[in-house]
């Protein structure tokens, strides 16, 4: 009898050391690595299900900013859903705003809304807010060069008249 309580006490007791483990074996790492798996073989929902857990479980972590913009990659490239991307981004720049990434989920609203949902309008606002907050960054010239030709055609570009002139004329082949 007394073998028999000491059973009944060790049994749930077992079973939750082994929840427990379960929970301190996730990492950010491995969930970075989770998702990456699930995405590589096509199961976009879970990699944003895992990704999604990542940034609720360890949102310090340098791997939840990652998790994100990959986040909103999936959402865009993979899945159209273009305005889940874009929430993704403004999510970034309220929660993350401090960190080395968040001028590159501000650069890519505008380019989103300018080559993805036409929103012209909105495009300029994020080019021209990332103008004037990052002048000194990477992207600046490019936010520049996007604003400059925003809504314009390939053809309306001088710098890019070039290389769609020699699209346009045959392949010289040699005999």
């Amino acid at each position: 009898m007394h073998r028999t309580k000491r059973l009944f006490w060790l049994v749930p007791a077992f079973l939750l050391l082994i929840g427990c483990g379960k929970k301190l074996a996730e990492t950010p790492q491995t969930l970075w690595e989770k998702a990456e798996t699930n995405f590589t073989i096509g199961e976009h929902e879970k990699a944003l299900e895992t990704y999604a857990q990542l940034v609720k479980s360890f949102p310090k972590d340098s791997l939840a900013v990652a998790a994100l913009f990959t986040m909103a990659d999936i959402y865009k490239n993979n899945l159209g859903q273009v305005e889940k991307a874009t929430d993704i981004y403004k999510k970034i720049l309220r929660k993350y705003k401090n960190d080395h990434r968040a001028p590159n989920a501000l650069f890519m609203l505008g380019f989103t809304y300018a080559n993805d949902i036409k929103d012209l309008k909105k495009a300029a606002k994020y080019y021209r807010q990332f103008i004037k907050d990052y002048p000194d960054h990477v992207l600046c010239p490019s936010a520049e060069w996007e604003l400059k030709y925003l809504g314009k055609s390939v053809d309306e570009i001088p710098e890019l008249q070039s290389l769609t002139e020699s699209e346009a004329q045959p392949a010289v082949t040699k005999q």
